[in-house]
């Protein structure tokens, strides 16, 4: 009797002792695997048969599609499961999304805001408007925000040509506020594409004067130790 319990016992070791180092291994893989979007600007996203141009095209997928990615490579290519098959489409044309506080994107729009704002308040010449604006907006925005919403307003003792906002046209370029502290507060979009952060920060806006609207901030990163810039805005009225 102590000698068949005794091999029962051995056999239930030896049992558990296969079957847990299966049992990581495919927590370890589902713990690792990430949600991404196809983010294509036309056309579709090719489903190759391994990590690389050089592989077989198997299908495509359209902008905008929701995939699992189970590994990524060092080279960017990204492993997904295409009609139940190991696949791998190009890394950078995916976007990660990740959680953001509101207080953190709160604080990231309240300093381009403020930023923005700091040109409403005297006459600047344009490598002013331009260095003030630099640290939180992209270079093209500049131009767009320099060519529509200033006009000359006279110069300086040196001869410097100086600019001022056009206040009929305080909107267009500039951002609007925020209501952070609203019922419905402004819906937020992290994510990484291509090794670039981006944000996206939108709510709809009751305002008596412009119009009641949706609008839209985006900014962007190189990497984690760049600044945010804006790189657009949009507005949508009803």
């Amino acid at each position: 009797m102590k000698f068949n319990m005794l091999k029962v016992s051995l056999i239930v070791i030896l049992a558990v002792a296969v079957i847990l180092p299966f049992s990581k291994a495919d927590t370890t893989e589902a713990a690792s695997t990430k949600t991404a979007y196809v983010d294509v600007s036309s056309g579709s996203l090719t489903v190759r048969s391994g990590p690389g141009a050089n592989y077989k095209k198997v299908g495509s997928l359209k902008n905008g599609v929701k995939t699992t990615v189970y590994s990524q490579t060092k080279t960017g290519w990204s492993e997904i499961r295409y009609n139940k098959h190991k696949a791998y489409v190009s890394t950078k044309y995916l976007r990660f999304y990740y959680n953001m506080s509101q207080s953190t994107a709160k604080s990231i729009t309240d300093k381009v805001i403020n930023m923005q704002r700091k040109t409403w308040e005297r006459n600047y010449t344009k490598q002013q408007i331009y260095s003030i604006m630099n640290p939180g907006f992209t270079t093209t925005y500049i131009d767009k925000f320099f060519k529509e919403q200033m006009y000359k307003s006279g110069k300086d003792k040196y001869g410097n040509q100086l600019y001022h906002q056009i206040e009929t046209e305080i909107f267009g370029y500039n951002i609007d506020n925020f209501e952070w502290y609203a019922k419905k507060k402004p819906t937020i979009q992290y994510y990484i594409k291509d090794n670039q952060e981006y944000l996206a920060v939108s709510q709809y806006l009751l305002d008596e004067e412009s119009g009641n609207h949706w609008t839209y901030l985006y900014l962007s990163k190189a990497n984690s130790k760049s600044s945010w810039k804006v790189y657009d805005i949009s507005r949508k009225y009803d």
